[in-house]
C-alpha cells in the first residue's frame, strides 16, 4: 500500500510539472498605431483582446504596452478607421513583443444634401412654419409650456404684493392722490370670503 501511494505521487508530481512548464507564460507586447495613408499616429485608439474583455487605450502619440499572451487576438478600433485584428504568434524568442500596427480610414458614403438659401426673412419663418413637428417633439413642446406657466405663476404670486406697491406709488406720482386702502373695502372683504368658500368646497 505504501509503495502505490508513492508511484501515484510520483505520477501526480510529474504531471503538475508538466502542466507548468507547458503554461503560456504573459509577454510584454508595446506598439504604435498610425495612419496607413501618412504614417501619423492615430492616438487614443481602443486595444482590445479577447473580443473586449481586457486591454488598453494608446496614448496621443498612438503608443501602447500591456501584458498579453502568445496566441491572442488583439483588436485596433478607432473612430474612422477600420477595425484590424493582429494574433500574437505562438511562438516567440524572450518575453516581449513590438510591433506597428497600420489603420486604413474608413470610407463613409452620405447622402446628397442640397444647400439654397432664402431670400427673404419671410421666406424663412414661413418655411419653418410648415414644418411638421413629431408627436414626441409636441409632447416636449406641451411640456414646456405648463412649466413655463408655473415658474411665471409662482413668481406672479411671490412678487403680487411688491407690483402693487410699484402701481400704488406710480399712480400717486401721476396724480397726487393717495390710492384706496383695500383694506377697509367691503368689496374687497367680499371677494375674499366667496374665494375662500370656494376653495374649502373644492376640498
Amino acid at each position: 500500500m505504501r509503495n502505490i501511494l508513492l508511484v501515484l505521487l510520483l505520477v501526480f508530481t510529474i504531471f503538475s510539472a508538466l502542466g507548468q512548464t507547458e503554461e503560456a507564460k504573459p509577454i510584454h507586447l508595446t506598439g504604435v498605431i498610425l495612419d496607413a495613408e501618412n504614417l501619423e499616429p492615430v492616438p487614443f485608439t481602443s486595444v482590445l483582446i479577447d473580443a473586449g474583455k481586457r486591454g488598453t487605450v494608446a496614448d496621443n502619440t498612438g503608443y501602447f504596452s500591456f501584458l498579453a499572451y502568445p496566441g491572442d487576438t488583439i483588436t485596433f478600433r478607432s473612430v474612422g478607421y477600420e477595425s484590424r485584428d493582429f494574433i500574437i504568434p505562438e511562438i516567440l524568442e524572450g518575453d516581449t513583443y513590438s510591433l506597428i500596427e497600420l489603420l486604413v480610414r474608413e470610407n463613409i458614403i452620405l447622402e446628397e444634401v442640397v444647400v439654397s438659401p432664402l431670400p427673404e426673412m419671410e421666406d424663412f419663418a414661413e418655411t419653418m412654419l410648415k414644418q411638421e413637428l413629431t408627436d414626441l417633439q409636441k409632447v416636449k413642446i406641451n411640456e414646456f409650456k405648463k412649466d413655463l406657466n408655473q415658474i411665471l405663476n409662482q413668481q406672479h404670486e411671490r412678487d403680487k404684493y411688491y407690483y402693487e406697491q410699484w402701481r400704488y406709488a406710480k399712480l400717486y406720482d401721476m396724480t397726487g392722490i393717495v390710492p384706496p386702502n383695500n383694506f377697509l373695502n367691503p368689496l374687497t372683504w367680499s371677494n375674499f370670503i366667496r374665494d375662500w368658500r370656494s376653495n374649502q368646497n373644492k376640498d
